[in-house]
């Protein structure tokens, strides 16, 4: 047996042992849904749109942490294990979570994996970021509170309201992002990580940098000199307006390209995959966002 699945399965067993045997326990309290969510800023929707009616754990909530580089351990397997409902990125970003459902068997359970919510492929080329994509998240709103009521029919009301609640709370969010795309269409920048991608896309904003030095970084491996040397110049000569970073993810790489843009006089602005501790999700997109039409501007 490989290693990595063998350590899958004895997580599992561990988290079954934990999770009572995985055998459908009921919830804690009447009317609690147990949701999991992989990523932070899932678990964060959920919780808005259940309310008091759901129990929410997230497995990846660092903001120092590399999600790409994740791999399960016995409270994200112990986790999964006892979840009624259990949220996943997919797209090939949060592979363990499908790994660890294998593993761990059990009860039936309810899993809504985002990318099949937006009918994109599991994994390939697509991007995986989509909770950068403020468009697209009420249709992931609803998918989520369908799910929470298919778990408590009887208070699908609740649930409604949460998800109408959410859906509306993203307008300051979409509006800077029309402001953007009304004062900046055609704009060129430059990302490290495609992290803010779909983002880009909504505002209008033209990506510069080449997609194979993006990708290098995010499957952990160093881009070619040629990239490295066009990203350089790029910068140097002012091609770009904004270079935004992994605020999440530093190398000396990634060190080296912010400070050539600050000597430069490029406005660098960071953004991370993760969630910070201690906001919403709403304000976190809408800091970052806020931030990245201020550079623009500047």
């Amino acid at each position: 047996m490989p290693r990595t699945a063998a350590l899958v399965v004895a997580l599992a067993t561990t988290a079954v042992a934990a999770a009572g045997c995985g055998d459908g326990t009921p919830p804690t309290e009447p009317g609690v849904v147990r949701v999991v969510a992989a990523e932070n800023f899932w678990g964060d929707i959920a919780e808005q749109i259940g309310g008091r009616h759901v129990e929410v754990t997230s497995l990846i909530d660092s903001p120092t942490a590399d999600p790409h580089l994740f791999e399960s351990d016995p409270r994200a397997a112990a986790s999964i294990a006892a979840a009624q409902l259990v949220i996943d990125n997919g797209l090939g970003y949060d592979g363990f979570v499908e790994r660890t459902l294998k593993a761990v068997g059990g009860h039936a359970r309810h899993v809504l994996t985002v990318g099949d919510v937006l009918g994109m492929a599991r994994a390939g080329e697509a991007n995986p970021h989509v909770w950068y994509d403020t468009a697209a998240l009420p249709k992931v709103a609803r998918a989520i509170a369908a799910e929470l009521t298919a778990l408590d029919p009887a208070d699908r009301l609740a649930f409604d309201s949460g998800a109408k609640r959410f859906i509306r709370s993203l307008d300051p969010l979409l509006a800077t992002i029309a402001t953007m795309k009304e004062r900046y269409a055609g704009t060129p920048v430059a990302y490290t990580e495609r992290v803010p991608g779909y983002l880009l896309k909504a505002a209008g904003l033209v990506s510069t940098a080449p997609a194979s030095f993006s990708q290098a970084l995010e499957d952990g491996n160093d881009p070619s000199p040629g990239d490295a040397a066009s990203f350089e110049r790029a910068i140097k000569d002012h091609d770009i307006r904004v270079l935004i970073y992994n605020a999440q993810v530093a190398d000396a790489l990634t060190e080296r390209l912010k400070q050539l843009a600050d000597d430069s006089g490029v406005p660098v602005v960071g953004m991370t995959e993760t969630m910070p501790a201690g906001t919403t999700f709403q304000a976190w997109q809408l800091r970052q966002d806020r931030e990245l039409l201020r550079a623009l501007g500047g």
